[in-house]
């Protein structure tokens, strides 16, 4: 338990580090967004390609099809709660339910997913990482744009939703450099010594930056008022989340003890910004969906090095 505390603390620092510079003049919101800007489009789709490529190149080894059933699985029965606390407990209308329900079940995997999986347990934790976050924008963008559209009792077409969600996710910079990674790494050919130290020095300054980044970030929401219903959405996604996903690897799937460790780690992974996006982009939730993204990230600064002792 110390040894995982002492790995964990210091990377949690760059969070702490970014929000504490964030709550600054030295880095506005501005000055955040321009930070964010160069991990989103730079540094983590370097870290993504290298990662895909070797995926691509082993023939997927390393990465289990049972890894996507736990995780999901879980994911969904959170994500149905967490619609059903909203609209029965907190009296949620209209797109509110399947955006609390989005911000329960969507998982930070990009910001701190991918530095966390990789620097505890390197390559197959990368790989497990790469793979849950080629499935999650689909899904998670893909039945809330739905159910929201029908809520709002709009006559837009699911074909022509599911259409225009799937292409925005496809242009994403960390989608296109896993694809591009993965797509290469089948072609059996190797990276030229130029280019793969480039990537190498890319990649590796991704995990810091990402998380640095991420605090950040954090540093412009704000958790005044909707505390109730924040705590709610953070034990769900911190809590019941990286137990059902334990228990469904653990003992129905039977993985091995390492990628049950690891995917138990990135059910862990505190509320994701997507689902405030989205929530920004309908004019609803955007309040309560910060909320919880801040304190269910300042609550994961304990709870994941926890998860992973149990875990394993």
């Amino acid at each position: 338990m110390i040894d995982i505390f002492s790995v964990a603390l210091p990377i949690f620092g760059f969070v702490i580090g970014g929000y504490i510079l964030g709550k600054t003049p030295l880095l506005d919101e501005t000055k955040a967004k321009g930070l964010t800007t160069y991990v989103f489009w730079f540094a983590i789709p370097l870290l993504l390609f290298r990662g895909g490529s070797k995926l691509g190149a082993s023939g997927g080894d390393g990465f289990e099809v049972g890894v996507l059933a736990a995780y999901f699985a879980a994911s969904a029965a959170v994500y149905i709660l967490a619609f059903l606390a909203n609209w029965g407990i907190f009296g949620g209308k209209g797109a509110e339910p399947p955006l609390a329900a989005m911000t329960s079940a969507y998982g930070n995997s990009v910001m701190m997913g991918i530095p966390l999986a990789e620097i505890f347990f390197g390559a197959p934790g990368l790989a497990v990482a790469t793979g849950i976050i080629a499935c999650s924008a689909p899904v998670y963008y893909g039945i809330s744009t739905l159910l929201i559209e029908a809520r709002l009792g709009r006559g837009s077409s699911p074909i022509k939703l599911a259409k225009e969600t799937i292409f925005r996710i496809l242009k994403t910079p960390v989608i296109l450099a896993m694809a591009s990674g993965i797509a290469f790494g089948l072609t059996g050919l190797e990276v030229h010594p130029i280019a793969q130290r480039f990537i190498d020095t890319g990649a590796a300054a991704a995990a810091p930056t990402a998380l640095f980044a991420l605090g950040a970030t954090l540093a412009s929401f704000k958790v005044a008022g909707d505390l109730a219903e924040a705590g709610t959405i953070s034990l769900l996604k911190l809590a019941l989340n990286p137990a059902l996903t334990w228990l469904l690897a653990a003992f129905v799937l039977q993985l091995p003890l390492e990628t049950i460790v690891i995917v138990t780690m990135m059910a862990a992974l505190p509320c994701a910004v997507n689902p405030f996006l989205l929530a920004s982009r309908y004019d609803a939730y955007s309040r309560r969906a910060s909320a919880a993204i801040v304190l269910s990230t300042g609550m994961s600064i304990i709870s994941i090095p926890v998860t992973v002792w149990l875990a394993g």
